[in-house]
């Protein structure tokens, strides 16, 4: 019994940790031996619930224990009233769209509804990628302070994860500024290889980015999906405005 108790207090300490947790620091603040941090982090691990960041050193939540947060349980009513938004852009465009929120240093989809087309791509609930990466993390990005993409950059190096991931700096900033300033991003096989996204932002009245809606298919068809770059932020304004407009609660970002 003590040693589920253990394990409860390391997968709860990893949650609200603002940073990937060491062992040593995971120890030190729970005054546990470090062996036993260990053997409660493997057992974790193997449950699928958190997982080693991108140093090795460190660890996370998975995007499956994020999602069961307190704040993501606020975050999945706004995807509730979203998915209406989501049917719209799937109509337009017979591609699968899907609304992105921000988790510590992930994005992960918290709604999804399927393309119509015979051959399409799809994510599922629950999926997350690196903050930075993609259309979608670079809309999410766009909407914090400059400063915090920097604080990203020196938590986790740029690595590649598909064929054209962006793993430079200036180059990530600048895409990064460019949304910012069109209230739109696309990419193509940065994430995945083959797959394309258009993103644009739920924004606040306050100019708060609290979600992240986008289109998303094969990368040959991107050039189709970017027709739709007005509509999907048209969706997105109008959307989030009929939400303030009804909501009594409040809309605030994911936790990080």
């Amino acid at each position: 019994m003590q040693s589920v108790e253990r394990a409860f207090d390391v997968m709860f300490q990893v949650v609200q940790s603002e940073r990937p947790a060491t062992p040593s620091s995971l120890a030190h603040e729970l005054g546990l031996p470090r062996s036993t941090v260990h053997r409660m982090l493997g057992a974790l691990t193997s449950c699928g619930v958190i997982m080693r960041a991108p140093d090795e050193k460190s660890f996370i939540a998975t995007p499956k224990l994020a999602l069961a947060s307190s704040t993501n349980r606020r975050v999945a009513r706004l995807s509730d009233f979203f998915v209406t938004s989501l049917h719209r852009l799937v109509a337009l465009s017979e591609e699968t769209s899907s609304l992105h929120v921000r988790s510590g240093d992930q994005r992960v989809c918290v709604a999804e509804i399927e393309g119509s087309r015979g051959i399409r791509w799809s994510r599922g609930i629950g999926w997350g990628a690196p903050i930075w990466s993609g259309a979608v993390g670079r809309m999410l990005m766009a909407g914090e302070p400059p400063q915090e993409l920097n604080d990203v950059l020196a938590r986790h190096p740029l690595e590649p994860l598909a064929a054209s991931t962006i793993v430079d700096g200036s180059e990530l900033r600048a895409l990064v500024d460019r949304a910012r300033l069109d209230g739109t991003s696309w990419s193509a096989s940065e994430t995945v290889t083959g797959a394309a996204a258009v993103a644009a932002p739920l924004v606040t009245a306050d100019g708060r980015t609290i979600a992240v809606l986008s289109l998303y298919g094969p990368a040959e068809r991107l050039d189709h999906m970017l027709t739709f770059r007005t509509e999907i932020r048209s969706i997105a304004d109008e959307a989030m405005a009929a939400w303030q407009s009804i909501s009594t609660v409040p809309a605030v970002p994911a936790a990080r």
